[in-house]
């Protein structure tokens, strides 16, 4: 982490219900559009400013990436469309937290399960 050749996808989650899937390898590369995507999943705050709580959990099982929220898969990814030059070098590594500028967060239950 914190080099030219890091390379890491995460999965956030915005207060208008609307997801991102994203990555960098180096470069950035969107997964699910430039700016996202809405789903029903995805809890919308009361208005600007206002707290909701996303619950948004990133999985490799298998051949396939996926991310949750809320409990309900909203995107999944082939492994192989992943883990390929100019994206990921591995799903497996280091994992952590990303938030977006100017947020408050509280972070609960931050688990890695091996299968």
């Amino acid at each position: 982490m914190g080099t030219a050749n890091q390379t890491e996808l995460y999965c956030a989650a915005y207060g208008n219900g609307n997801f991102i899937v994203r990555g960098f390898g180096p470069a950035p590369f969107p997964m699910n559009g430039g700016r996202g995507a809405a789903s029903d999943a995805v809890h919308k705050a009361e208005g600007p400013g206002k707290p909701v709580e996303q619950e948004v959990a990133l999985s490799v099982k298998g051949g396939t990436v996926s991310c949750s929220i809320n409990g309900t898969v909203v995107a999944s990814y082939d492994k192989a469309t992943l883990v390929t030059d100019g994206k990921l070098k591995s799903s497996d590594g280091a994992y952590g937290v990303r938030f977006a500028h100017n947020t408050e967060v509280m972070v609960t239950g931050l688990t890695m399960t091996k299968n």
